[in-house]
């Protein structure tokens, strides 16, 4: 029976070692080629109606928030945000705009002042005050702005 085994494991241990070397072989082989760039037959889907109109929403100018206007405000007046800024899109239609922020010189948040029902502000202390201001277009382009306002209640001299 020793002699069975010992010509058994004599002939079936080097197949299975010349079978494994050749299975790390083949899976080996074709490592070499990875990151080489393939040159495939390729569409050019550049002159398709939905890539142009891709292209055209993304190259859309985005919308614009401007300051109507400059104004020195009076510590507790009304301002209405409406009559202070604009938005428009890139044909030039009025767009809605939302206040996003409201900081003072010091970088403390002044939302509080703001009513988002009214879509107006009173500042009860005097300072400089940023608006950030936020509008989206019908192609869901976003615009963001910030804009200064002075609320001062110091007399100008006219001298």
């Amino acid at each position: 029976m020793e002699k069975v085994y010992e010509i058994v494991s004599d002939m079936i241990l080097p197949g299975f070692v010349f079978a494994l070397l050749a299975v790390i072989f083949i899976v080996i082989s074709p490592l070499g080629k990875i990151g080489e760039r393939v040159d495939g037959a390729g569409e050019d889907f550049s002159n398709m109606a939905d890539t142009q109109a891709v292209e055209a929403v993304c190259n859309r100018v985005a919308p614009q928030i401007e300051r109507i206007g400059k104004k020195v405000w009076k510590p507790g007046e009304l301002i209405m945000i409406s009559d202070l800024f604009a938005a428009a899109d890139a044909e030039g239609r009025k767009l809605d705009f939302l206040v996003t922020d409201i900081t003072d010189q010091n970088g403390g948040s002044a939302l509080n002042c703001y009513q988002e029902s009214g879509k107006q502000a009173v500042f009860q202390q005097s300072g400089v005050y940023t608006f950030c201001l936020k509008t989206m277009d019908r192609e869901r382009k976003i615009s963001t702005e910030q804009f200064a306002i002075l609320v001062d209640d110091r007399q100008r001299r006219t001298d």
